[in-house]
């Protein structure tokens, strides 16, 4: 009885809008620099309250026959909300908003959507090389981690797991070096055209 209260309080006060917002916005930051996870709590339990609402009229607005049951019922609410709370949150990751998910397993990391390009220059080839830059900048700090990360983790005792993190080290130094290299060439470029 209690964990059904607690479930049906959470999808209906904070789940399906919570992770409706990390989709729509999955830079950390982004709703606000200093409050962002305030933010985000607020306007999903909010959404997630306008969600429920849109739910049931979608429910109740579904015709049938007069000597039946309508679709407005328990077992319908907590399929639709369950729904729409999983395929936002698989959206929300496929736009980089659950950094966390790739402690799980490599394969679940998805890189952090690009800040927007910086405004108020004069140039739009500056610009675009300033967006390189910091998409760049950005990749490179996620490689170091990596390879910190690596690093600990090939500390194993079993030799498969040691294996499996130094070709994973090896491989993000090899990226660190090419990414390296291609923000010296985007600042020449830029010193090119700036001067």
């Amino acid at each position: 009885m209690i964990l059904n209260l607690i479930f049906g309080l959470l999808f209906i006060f904070f789940l399906p809008g919570f992770v409706m917002i990390n989709a729509l916005f999955p830079r950390k930051g982004e709703l606000d620099k200093e409050f962002d996870m305030l933010y985000r709590v607020t306007l999903g339990m909010g959404m997630s309250i306008v969600i429920t609402i849109l739910v049931g009229f979608f429910l109740g607005s579904i015709p049938v026959e007069p000597d039946e049951m309508g679709y407005f019922v328990g077992s319908n609410i907590w399929a639709m909300l369950i729904s729409l709370t999983v395929i936002f949150f698989f959206v929300g990751w496929y736009r980089g908003a659950y950094q966390w998910m790739g402690w799980f397993h490599p394969a679940l990391d998805r890189p952090e959507p690009p800040e927007p390009a910086p405004k108020g220059f004069e140039y739009e080839d500056d610009k675009d090389i300033l967006f390189q830059m910091q998409k760049l900048a950005r990749r490179r700090q996620q490689l170091k981690f990596k390879i910190k990360e690596a690093k600990e983790k090939s500390k194993s005792q079993a030799k498969s797991i040691r294996e499996h993190y130094s070709k994973q080290k090896e491989k993000a130094e090899e990226e660190l070096k090419e990414i390296d290299q291609q923000l010296k060439d985007l600042e020449k470029l830029r010193a090119e055209e700036i001067y």
